[in-house]
């Protein structure tokens, strides 16, 4: 993939609080998606065209967010800190270890009978 500089007129229909929010929702992207990503996917989802993609990679590249290694776009240190620090990081690692963590299984009631609260049938 090539990176291109682009004028900024390209991207000029866009305030500034617009690019920001689509950087930081591109860089989400790379983070849920790692080497699975799609630039195609990228445009599809955010409505952009390939000049404006590729506006939005290299400020992404420029600001150190993204790099360009072994024919890939990989999220750096910098853009999980990035992440982070807007409290965009996925929590998808975290619930992982928190998956059985809270079930007491000693507590846990047969599925072959129907669960009936009490008090269910008493009228309020």
């Amino acid at each position: 993939m090539k990176i291109i500089i682009i004028k900024k007129e390209k991207v000029k229909n866009m305030n500034n609080e617009n690019k920001d929010y689509i950087k930081s929702l591109i860089l989400y992207y790379f983070q849920i998606m790692g080497k699975n990503y799609s630039l195609l996917e990228i445009r599809q989802i955010f409505g952009l065209q390939e000049k404006q993609l590729e506006f939005f990679l290299y400020e992404l590249k420029s600001l150190k967010y993204i790099d360009y290694q072994d024919f890939e776009l990989t999220i750096t240190k910098e853009g999980m800190d990035f992440l982070e620090k807007s409290n965009q990081i996925s929590n998808k690692l975290k619930v992982e270890e928190y998956k059985y963590k809270y079930i007491e299984f000693s507590q846990v009631k047969s599925l072959d009978k129907p669960y009936i609260p009490k008090n269910f049938l008493k009228k309020v």
